[in-house]
């Protein structure tokens, strides 16, 4: 849980940054950065949801 905050916080800092980001590369290093940290926070809530067992 406290990993996922740090990565949330991280993301959203990355997204303000972006906003004030001059230049085209810039933007687009922290625009890779976002990225990289929105799939490292769904993965690690993926992996903490509960599995339903379905067994007919």
């Amino acid at each position: 849980m406290v990993m996922t905050t740090k990565l949330t916080y991280r993301y959203a800092f990355t997204l303000l940054k972006m906003k004030n980001a001059v230049g085209r590369n810039e933007y687009m290093d922290l625009a890779k950065e976002a990225n990289l940290l929105w799939y490292q926070i769904v993965s690690k809530k993926a992996k903490n949801t509960p599995r339903i067992n379905c067994r007919a």
